[in-house]
């Protein structure tokens, strides 16, 4: 397995947050990839409501192309309702999850291009979405043009990714991984954005991935879509307030990982000692950076409870935990699970309300050390 630096640095000039070093993107997407949006039924849930979203927004109709780049197990294209659609996803790991996709829905298996794109629509798309994906990029301007290409004139792009400034909010350090080369703010998406000849016309907040945004642009001074300026000059202000133009914040939230890292780790070294099971739950990419930057390994973490059966008999990268299903964790009678998505909280407490009222509890790492 390939092992290396994960290192963030900061240009003072574009404003961007971005990872020192970058990977081999056919490793990263490749087989070993595992990453499913249809096993969280809160992802499930937030998907189809923004696709209804968009739908209110664009109003699509039957003809009009769809295009979800990094389209996964096409969990949001199967969330269009309007009858007709002619529905295209593009992922270079959708080979494996090609079973997913009903065979209204086609399937480009590779890496976004325009001409990937071309090789299976000579019409322009209506809608372009890309969740979870645009921090992904080695050129996240070209990557911009290229989907100002294939956008037609009345088409609107709607791209969601994690929030830098929530993340030095919340002190998610967790977000950083090998995957994610770029940590944005809105004034640095801004920027790129208007650089492929797009525009912001509005720009939502959540809670997803423990704090995202989701801008939508247009084709600038073509758009019939209403601008919600007021909402996306208020954030870029609120940014400038936090200073983002200079080192200070990345600075305090440097020490602030370092202190949580002392703390958690403290924590469940106390806990373990005193003879306490603590057992992970969800091996996630993000539970990786946690357990690696942590040093928690088997010693204190025997195992990992996971819901995708892709991944038991698996161990962690770095920390060799082994991974097993939920069935044969809770057969371990743990103490406390360690969430390592803790993102998906208050999904986690309303499944798993009889292992908490047998005494089991749920120690969650971030945003704050909290153990339920």
């Amino acid at each position: 397995m390939t092992e290396g630096p994960l290192e963030l640095v900061w240009s003072p000039d574009s404003g961007l947050l971005q990872l020192r070093h970058s990977y081999d993107a056919d490793e990263m997407y490749g087989e070993n990839y595992g990453y499913r949006s249809g096993l969280n039924q809160s992802m499930v849930d937030h998907l189809t409501h923004k696709v209804k979203y968009l739908e209110r927004l664009a109003g699509p109709v039957s003809g009009d192309v769809i295009v979800d780049i990094g389209s996964n197990d096409a969990t949001t294209l199967k969330a269009y309702s309007e009858p007709g659609l002619r529905r295209i996803g593009i992922d270079p790991t959708g080979r494996k999850f090609a079973s997913y996709y009903p065979e209204e829905i086609t399937l480009v298996p590779e890496f976004f291009s325009a001409d990937a794109f071309r090789s299976v629509s000579d019409k322009s798309a209506k809608i372009v979405t890309s969740i979870a994906m645009f921090y992904d990029l080695d050129d996240p301007i070209a990557f911009a043009r290229q989907v100002a290409e294939i956008l037609a004139p009345d088409g609107i792009w709607h791209f969601e990714q994690s929030y830098m400034p929530a993340m030095l909010r919340t002190n998610s350090y967790d977000t950083i991984c090998h995957e994610h080369l770029e940590y944005y703010s809105l004034s640095v998406v801004e920027k790129i954005v208007e650089a492929a000849g797009l525009r912001i016309v509005d720009v939502v907040m959540n809670n997803i991935n423990g704090g995202s945004f989701a801008v939508t642009a247009t084709h600038a001074g073509r758009s019939l879509v209403q601008s919600n300026r007021t909402v996306v000059d208020w954030l870029l202000a609120q940014e400038d307030r936090m200073g983002l133009g200079t080192p200070r914040p990345f600075r305090e939230f440097e020490e602030r990982v370092f202190r949580h890292r002392d703390d958690l780790t403290r924590l469940i070294k106390t806990l373990v000692a005193d003879g306490k099971k603590i057992i992970g739950y969800g091996a996630s990419t993000k539970g990786n950076v946690t357990l690696q930057f942590c040093n928690l390994t088997a010693a204190e973490i025997p195992a990992i409870a996971e819901v995708n059966a892709d991944k038991f008999g698996c161990v962690t990268p770095g920390t060799h935990i082994p991974i097993i299903s939920e069935a044969e964790a809770r057969a371990m009678n743990p103490d406390y699970f360690l969430v390592l998505p803790w993102h998906f909280k208050e999904g986690i407490l309303r499944r798993e309300g009889e292992f908490r009222s047998a005494g089991g509890k749920f120690l969650f790492p971030f945003p704050e050390i909290e153990i339920v």
